[in-house]
């Protein structure tokens, strides 16, 4: 059976008429107990269950060893600004040395 995908979409055996269908592979049909079949960069990938007991895991596709991994991302800290000061003249050394903190 012949798969397409257009602009990386899931592959589907039907298209819906337009340009710019590509042919894709077949998915596989065969998946092991315990994982998941995914559509990721243009390919099938047969991987493990995103773990449940914590949050700030990401599928790590870019390597031989594609599995989840956690980072240090987690959760985003609240920033609040106390107070904005209006600036009139900057030199260019300061300007470059400003954050985005200070430039909002």
């Amino acid at each position: 059976m012949q798969y397409w995908t257009k602009n990386g979409s899931i592959p589907s055996t039907e298209t819906d008429g337009t340009e710019g269908w590509q042919p894709a592979p077949e998915p596989p049909t065969e998946i092991p107990e315990g994982k998941e079949l995914v559509w990721l960069n243009w390919e099938w990938v047969v991987r493990d269950h995103k773990p449940q007991d914590r949050a700030g895991f990401q599928w790590n596709w870019q390597h031989d060893t594609r599995s989840w991994v956690e980072g240090s991302w987690g959760t985003v800290p609240e920033i609040t600004i106390s107070t904005t000061e209006q600036i009139s003249n900057l030199t260019t050394a300061q300007v470059s040395n400003l954050t985005t903190a200070q430039m909002l």
